[in-house]
């Protein structure tokens, strides 16, 4: 997994957002959103998200919102790599 930071405080006062890279295989390990909402969006090939115990397969463009509280993992099970970007709003 690669991870680079896009933007984040204090040059944001409630954003913060970052583009990763996932090979064949690799994922980014269960967390929770605890006091933020996350905007997930596609950028090459397909993404496995889990979310609140559901799976979705994200492919090139797409996006999906990720509320408040909520478990999720992201994964690429597929054989090319995985780029997307994330957008994180600090709600405290």
């Amino acid at each position: 997994m690669e991870y680079t930071s896009l933007v984040k405080p204090p040059h944001s006062a409630r954003i913060k957002s970052g583009r990763v890279f996932l090979s064949e295989g690799e994922e980014v390990g269960e967390h929770v959103t605890d006091n933020k909402e996350e905007m997930i969006v596609i950028l090459k090939g397909t993404a496995t998200l889990v979310s609140g115990g559901s799976s979705f397969v994200l492919k090139e463009k797409e996006a999906f919102f990720i509320g408040k509280g909520t478990k999720h993992n992201v994964k690429n099970e597929s054989e090319a790599d995985l780029e997307y970007v994330y957008v994180v709003s600090l709600l405290d």
